[in-house]
């Protein structure tokens, strides 16, 4: 039976040999080509938690064994897909919110994917209409060139897209953890990833479970405890600073700010947000570097609700700020920090409230004024955001924020100078 388990499943161009790996009931399952392993996927698990429990563990390949990369995807939001070009209907993950999604990842190289081809087609028939879509992501390797004859002769009634190239490999392969083909993923209708790796055979049921489920992942993502993430998306990796994790799953002191250099931020547009805060020093210019790259990301996440605020060192000029953001196009609303009682031990005041000793630095607020990242590197900027609005926030916690938002205007006299103020008259 072992002799069975290695096949050579055609070949194109590029003359692919494939490992397959065989399960009763189930068309099989690639693991790599002889051009080179699929990339090492990270094992990272931001959430802390995966969605044990969704699914039982036979209906995952091998169990679920060795799937770690995986199945640390599910809980939460799927990674909105790269696409060089569509075959059918074109499709975005943020249209196809409020259905169940089913990616299946495939190529026309490969005979377990193109086995499993007439039971897609079915699927998709029966369940068309009762909010469920399913897409092929193709190989952005080879096997495209004959994907319109697929297309004709198995009846594809789907949408099937050719996975975008970037660095030489796929996209949104790299994206979602590939280690196999074909593979599939569940995604609910909040977005977030319910299975990875579930066997072709056990697609119908996974769907199934999930229409007559109660109670969605959004509920799910709700009792995760505050999500830990990864060292190496933080300044100084697995050595980072102590002082910025004890700060995080904290409430955020108030913001003591003085000077505005373009549109100030009023309370309203701050509360019950997700909030990047950008701490930078014009002078430096690895962090003006900073500041335009959390620019950049603004423009992508601004119209998602995500607030930015930039604080500049109170020892900088406002002059040197607003040339600087002149200069770079940066629109954020930035703000001057208070000086430091202590000057010479911190950027300003707001720093010093957050432990902030030197800029640039990033920190990302959650809706409820909970800091949830300290000394985040630019580039996992993206991940944080995304998935922090994929959170849900009960009610009781999101109305119990605690005020934060203060400008020079509003900022509480030292204690020095409160002498005069009215006294409460004794009880009676």
């Amino acid at each position: 039976m072992a002799s069975n388990l290695l096949r050579v499943l055609g070949q194109t161009r590029r003359s692919k040999v494939c490992m397959c790996m065989f399960a009763l009931g189930w068309t099989g399952l690639i693991a790599k080509d002889s051009l080179g392993q699929q990339p090492e996927p990270s094992s990272d698990s931001t959430f802390g938690t995966t969605l044990d429990g969704a699914f039982p563990k036979d209906w995952y390949v091998r169990d679920g064994e060795g799937l770690e990369s995986l199945r640390n995807l599910e809980g939460k939001p799927a990674t909105e897909l790269a696409i060089a070009e569509w075959k059918g209907e074109a499709s975005t993950l943020a249209q196809l919110k409020g259905k169940i999604v089913v990616l299946d990842f495939w190529a026309t190289w490969c005979g377990p994917c193109m086995a499993a081809i007439p039971k897609n087609v079915a699927f998709v028939e029966k369940y068309k209409d009762r909010g469920v879509a399913l897409i092929g992501i193709h190989d952005a390797k080879g096997g495209w060139d004959t994907v319109d004859q697929v297309i004709s002769e198995k009846g594809i009634n789907y949408p099937v897209a050719l996975d975008a190239t970037k660095e030489d490999q796929g996209e949104t392969t790299k994206a979602y953890a590939l280690k196999f083909w074909p593979t599939y993923f569940i995604i609910d209708r909040d977005g977030i990833v319910r299975g990875a790796g579930i066997k072709p055979n056990k697609i119908e049921e996974a769907v199934l479970k999930l229409m007559d489920s109660d109670t969605g992942a959004t509920n799910m993502v709700a009792t995760n405890t505050i999500a830990a993430f990864p060292d190496r998306w933080f300044l100084g990796g697995d050595k980072r600073l102590k002082s910025f994790q004890n700060m995080e799953g904290k409430p955020v002191s108030k913001l003591s700010l003085a000077d505005w250099i373009g549109n100030s931020l009023e309370k309203d547009n701050w509360e019950q947000r997700v909030r990047v805060v950008q701490f930078v020093r014009p002078e430096l210019t690895a962090s003006v570097e900073q500041l335009t790259k959390v620019q950049a990301v603004s423009e992508r996440f601004t119209k998602q609700g995500v607030v930015f605020l930039a604080v500049c060192d109170s020892r900088a000029t406002i002059d040197r700020m607003k040339a600087v953001a002149e200069e770079k196009r940066i629109d954020i609303p930035i703000a001057m920090d208070q000086p430091s009682e202590k000057p010479a031990q911190g950027i300003g005041a707001t720093g010093n409230s957050m432990g902030i000793k030197f800029a640039p630095n990033t920190i990302v607020i959650d809706r409820t004024g909970t800091l949830r990242a300290a000394g985040l590197k630019p580039e996992f900027l993206d991940k944080v955001l995304n998935q922090l609005l994929a959170e849900v926030i009960p009610i009781q916690e999101s109305v119990t924020e605690p005020e934060i938002f203060e400008d020079a205007a509003t900022r509480p006299k030292p204690a020095s100078d409160n002498s005069a103020e009215a006294k409460p008259e004794p009880k009676p």
